[in-house]
């Protein structure tokens, strides 16, 4: 019992220093926690959204199909109840280094399911101090609601797997919708889930098919106002968003370095949907073209090379407090090192039971890899990866102290 309060309150000491510091950061660098790029795009659409509700995203007076609605509805809400200024855009900030520290707190479950107390603070320790985790709560980008969101859905998925009922099912399809609607990246999460369930809990076909289908009816009921509305505004059925083009085809250049050489010229379309279409085309006829130049080649830059970009480098664009790039870059790179070394360790050991957040992760690499692959992309596997690593890092520890018993 001592030792269970020691850990709660070492556990709350970090997430409450993690959050003074994220509070401090809001405080001292305002407004100029931005990357003056998507971010603004969120806040203008948010912003409309509040004062004139209509959902857009880059043109003012164009109903948006390019994202889908529930980071721009999170601001909105926010800047609802705030304003549409700088107190609602700090009060935005403020919120999501709350959210940030839910985040803390799920790592630490996630990792106490999985292996113990001591991996699960220790997780929770290199989450709560990561430096791009604390920076990001500034920015208005989906990636601090869609982290969060992320944790919550492997955890209750890990928990409901335990015992898997109908009712518990119907939540994570609840939890596999907003998710989606917050980044339709994981959006074939399912597939994972039950590939852990038959793998690791031996749940049987018949009862799987069962919980999928309850699953799959509770994200329909939330998405289909989605589905209705996008019908509506272009007469097409959208599923999730038509903004894939531009990822698809900036994803065709190698190192993304466009020359007069090979860039590609087309027409805009009338709106932005139209030009996803043609960008789409567009990137698909460059994928054939550049595979039949140089195959290999091609096929190195679309594995190795985006896996390197998505993995090896930091989403920590602009300095705050001093802190330099390179210590920034090196921290990050020693989670993902002793993150993806635990997880090889594990397959010696069975690796079914860590099974679903690493099919999560190699799942958002290989996607990753077909569209653009960089940093900003990689940031919400980083608090899974971190459970890894801090596994590793207490086994390395424990060996090494049994051989100095010796």
């Amino acid at each position: 019992m001592v030792r269970k309060n020691r850990h709660n309150l070492i556990l709350i000491l970090i997430i409450i220093a993690s959050l003074i510091v994220k509070i401090v950061l809001i405080v001292k660098y305002k407004n100029n926690l931005t990357l003056s790029s998507d971010d603004l795009n969120y806040v203008k659409s948010a912003v409309v959204l509040v004062k004139r509700g209509i959902y857009i995203f880059h043109n003012l007076n164009e109903p948006t199909v390019f994202v889908t609605p529930v980071y721009p509805f999170f601001l909105a809400l926010v800047f609802k109840l705030f304003g549409t200024g700088f107190a609602g855009l700090q009060a935005a900030r403020i919120i999501q280094a709350v959210i940030s520290s839910v985040t803390i707190l799920l790592v630490y479950l996630i990792a106490g399911k999985l292996f113990n107390k001591n991996v699960a603070l220790l997780a929770a320790f290199l989450v709560a101090f990561y430096v791009p985790n604390i920076v990001t709560v500034g920015y208005m980008l989906t990636e601090t609601l869609f982290t969060m969101l992320l944790c919550l859905l492997l955890y209750f998925s890990l928990l409901f797997a335990k015992k898997p009922k109908k009712t518990g099912f119907v939540f994570l399809g609840v939890l596999w919708a907003v998710a989606t609607l917050c980044r339709p990246t994981i959006a074939l999460y399912p597939i994972f889930l039950f590939v852990y369930l038959f793998w690791s809990e031996r749940i049987k076909i018949v009862e799987m098919i069962k919980l999928g289908t309850v699953m799959f009816l509770a994200f329909v009921a939330v998405v289909s106002p989605w589905w209705i509305r996008n019908y509506r505004e272009y007469g097409e059925f959208i599923p999730l968003a038509a903004s894939s083009g531009n990822p698809l085809l900036q994803g065709t250049y190698v190192n993304y370095e466009q020359t007069p050489e090979n860039v590609v010229y087309y027409k805009l379309g009338k709106n932005a949907f139209e030009t996803n279409k043609t960008e789409v085309a567009v990137a698909k006829m460059r994928i054939k073209e550049e595979f039949k130049k140089d195959f290999w080649g091609y096929l190195k830059w679309y594995t190795i090379g985006k896996t390197n970009l998505f993995w090896r480098t930091v989403f920590y664009w602009k300095g705050f407090f001093n802190i330099p790039h390179s210590i920034v870059l090196y921290i990050h790179l020693f989670i993902v090192y002793t993150g993806f070394a635990g997880i090889v360790m594990l397959l010696f050991k069975g690796i079914g039971k860590y099974s679903l957040p690493v099919l999560v992760m190699l799942y958002f690499n290989a996607t990753h890899c077909v569209y653009m692959a960089f940093d900003r992309y990689a940031f919400p596997m980083i608090p899974l990866l971190s459970i890894f690593s801090s596994f590793l890092i207490l086994k390395v520890l424990s060996l090494m102290r049994e051989k100095i018993r010796f």
